[in-house]
């Protein structure tokens, strides 16, 4: 227990000559320099107290000197002559590619797929630069993601998660397969996704998800829908099967949808063919033949048809 100094009734303490004081700091600051110096020698002693610890201290130090030689850029050479040394080694020992396992390949074509991975038969697998091969593999069209993995002593598996095709994107002429996330996936043999819908407009591919999920709510628009167009960056006008349009308006889209449902149920409206239905009026419903414009709209907003 340390020991206590009683303060006098005047609430000085009692003097201590100088001497006294001074030779008690000497003695703490020796003893806070001297105890790391007393910690480092006993470890030392302790790994040179037996043999099996002298061999791990020295199996250690060799460790670290191979590391330095790897790390260390004027030691280049030497790393890669060791390198390969190490690498042909293991591969003696077994340790070299004899198969490639894939899971998850659907559309990605096989050829693409082992021109990125770019690994011989009998390759050292300690060679094998996963993280390459992972990046070539990701950069595939069909590969939204990849994990690359060495199944030892002697497979290189990949695991492949593909984008899966949700609609095209038509810019100008040209016309491009996209994921829900709007990724662009190929401009090649299409023909298989014809039945996917077409959007269209810039900033489309952004929003397509979200008015799809929308659509959800409205099954017979939706199955109609042949295409969409994102209009001055405000608005969906939508194509529908026989050549018919819906108008959307740029705020309130679910209001003017029940809307139209209403419609639909009295008077089969979305059946009729080359018809355009606009919502774009609040409360309101216009139909008029797709090709010409509704002036009743275009009054209103004051010659407009945005």
């Amino acid at each position: 227990m340390p020991k206590m100094t009683q303060k006098n009734s005047a609430g000085k303490a009692p003097v201590k000559s100088s001497a006294t004081t001074i030779s008690r700091l000497m003695s703490l600051l020796i003893s806070v320099l001297a105890t790391p110096f007393n910690l480092i020698f006993i470890g030392l002693r302790v790994i040179w107290s037996g043999r099996r610890l002298r061999l791990a201290a020295i199996a250690l130090t060799l460790v670290a000197v191979t590391a330095l030689i790897f790390r260390v850029e004027s030691f280049s050479p030497v790393a890669d002559m060791v390198r390969g040394q190490t690498h042909k080694a293991t591969a003696s020992a077994g340790f070299k590619v004899n198969d490639i396992t894939v899971e998850g390949r659907k559309r990605t074509q096989r050829k693409d797929l082992l021109a990125a991975i770019d690994i011989g038969q009998n390759d050292p697998i300690f060679a094998i630069d996963l993280p390459s091969v992972h990046a070539r593999i990701e950069a595939l069209p069909w590969v939204e993601k990849a994990v690359v993995l060495r199944r030892l002593p002697n497979i290189i598996h990949i695991d492949l998660t593909e984008r899966e095709p949700f609609a095209f994107y038509k810019a100008g002429n040209d016309l491009a397969l996209i994921d829900r996330k709007g990724v662009t996936i190929t401009r090649h043999h299409l023909a298989p996704f014809g039945h996917l819908p077409v959007f269209s407009g810039k900033g489309a591919t952004l929003r397509a998800s979200a008015f799809m999920e929308m659509l959800q709510a409205y099954p017979i628009l939706r199955n109609r829908m042949v295409a969409a167009h994102w209009n001055s960056g405000r608005r969906w006008t939508v194509m529908l099967d026989h050549g018919g349009q819906v108008h959307l308006p740029a705020h309130g889209v679910s209001g003017a949808l029940d809307r139209l449902m209403v419609l639909e149920k009295e008077r089969r409206v979305l059946a009729i063919e080359n018809q355009a239905i606009d919502l774009r009026l609040p409360g309101r419903v216009l139909l008029r033949p797709a090709n010409e414009r509704s002036s009743a709209f275009d009054r209103a907003q004051g010659g407009s048809a945005s």
